[in-house]
């Protein structure tokens, strides 16, 4: 699995953040524990090895990241994202 480093910048490509600033990067890495927190309890076991792992944990911290704030009303996982999720919870 890749570092931290590697991760925060697949993160910040995503969200379309140069990779020279860095006032969000702990709220980000803050977001990536998170979502791979989440996608090994969703699962029930270390999902680390599966190719799908990183994929879903940079989407999974995106949408933390967008959804940030008192107005965000999010309801849910968008409805390809919950598919990924469920494939590796088999």
């Amino acid at each position: 699995m890749a570092d931290k480093t590697d991760l925060l910048n697949e993160l910040k490509n995503s969200l379309h953040i140069p990779l020279n600033v860095s006032d969000d990067d702990q709220l980000l890495t803050d977001y990536i524990d998170s979502a791979k927190a989440y996608l090994n309890n969703a699962c029930n076991n270390d999902m680390s090895s599966d190719d799908r792992y990183r994929f879903i944990v940079i989407e999974l911290a995106t949408l933390y990241y967008q959804n940030r704030g008192v107005l965000t009303n999010a309801k849910d996982f968008p409805y390809s994202l919950r598919c990924v999720i469920n494939q590796v919870k088999i």
